[in-house]
């Protein structure tokens, strides 16, 4: 259930509209659309800029494994052994064991409540799923602060480090909708029989007018008391960044004109990173989580924020931002997420010279 690639641009959103208003036919409408994202992307920074912004996207080593003291290190090696054989030859089957089952019991159970449309079950199914998922990855949570209920046009969003954090908001009270693209298989039926009935929205990547659409429909999601129980979680960075730094917010969810949730998740490196390096892939990240002793989670959940009169979108973004930023610990940064594609392309190319 993790969230997918930005969907709100700045200025590349501006180049596509501009230049995808004289196309002819769908299928041109579609390449141009393309090309104009990916240059624009491309072309936000230069190498050297990239490069100074990698800090945002590395991974860091245990600091349990850092230490200055002699005795420390010969104590930490002498049990790394023993902690090995544990965590991979008793947790880890245990884990796969209560994912196997959270997930079994969700599609039987899940299918009741479709057929008879009752977005309570619904709810609370996901609810469980979560924390089973939860339980199953060795997270332990704690939430500070109260989660707002509130009964007017509102939306969640938090600062993103991996797919974990949707999961770990949905596990707390009430579960969230989200803005998916569309899958097929398994993932397309929870889409279908379940997220959807959470107020979740949905959308092809291929088709450029739904995409371009999505804003205005969003808008018009959020405004119906309907979806107020399962408010939408956005996380407006548009990509996972190390938990370390916050990069800049993308404006589309604070062009809504409604008031913003900011919630703010810090997760402790103490046994492991649990930053998503999506170059690794998702199976890898997920069993090196199912590894982990534990990972401890904090979750904050601040006031609501409303809109200034008169604030620019970027500017209510950039509000919140340093809002979640100082609750947690994040330094700002002021880079565009849509960018780092080309990042991990430069730094791939660094790596393969340093090899050379």
């Amino acid at each position: 259930m993790p969230p997918q690639e930005p969907i709100y641009a700045d200025s590349s959103s501006e180049l596509f509209m501009s230049s995808s208003a004289n196309s002819s036919s769908s299928e041109s409408l579609t390449l141009l659309g393309e090309n104009a994202l990916k240059r624009a992307a491309d072309n936000l920074y230069t190498r050297e800029e990239l490069l100074s912004y990698a800090k945002c996207f590395t991974t860091s080593k245990s600091t349990r494994t850092k230490s200055n003291s002699r005795w420390k290190g010969l104590f930490y090696s002498l049990t790394k052994l023993p902690s090995a054989l544990i965590r991979y030859g008793l947790l880890f089957p245990l884990r796969s064991l209560i994912l196997s089952a959270s997930t079994m019991a969700f599609f039987m159970t899940l299918p009741i409540g479709v057929t008879l449309k009752s977005k309570r079950i619904v709810s609370l199914c996901v609810k469980l799923y979560c924390k089973g998922f939860l339980l199953s990855l060795g997270a332990r949570v704690k939430y500070i602060g109260k989660k707002p209920k509130l009964h007017e046009p509102h939306v969640f969003v938090a600062n993103h480090t991996s797919y974990v954090d949707y999961i770990v908001l949905s596990a707390h009270q009430y579960p969230h909708g989200v803005v998916m693209a569309k899958h097929g298989g398994a993932l397309g039926f929870l889409q279908n029989n379940g997220l959807n009935y959470l107020n979740s929205m949905t959308f092809d990547r291929a088709n450029m007018t739904e995409r371009k659409d999505l804003s205005n429909s969003l808008k018009k999601h959020v405004h119906k008391p309907e979806t107020w129980s399962n408010p939408m979680l956005i996380f407006p960075e548009g990509t996972c960044v190390n938990n370390e730094y916050a990069v800049r917010f993308q404006k589309g969810a604070f062009e809504l004109g409604v008031k913003v949730c900011p919630v703010g998740i810090k997760y402790s490196k103490s046994f492991g990173d649990p930053y998503w390096d999506t170059r690794k892939g998702f199976m890898y990240y997920a069993y090196y989580l199912m590894t982990r002793w534990w990972t401890p989670i904090h979750v904050y959940y601040c006031d609501p924020m409303t809109p200034k009169c008169n604030e620019k979108a970027a500017d209510y973004g950039d509000r919140v931002k340093r809002r979640i930023a100082d609750t947690v610990g994040l330094t700002c940064v002021n880079f565009n997420g849509m960018a780092k594609r080309q990042l991990l392309k430069v730094l791939a190319e660094e790596e393969k010279r340093k090899t050379r």
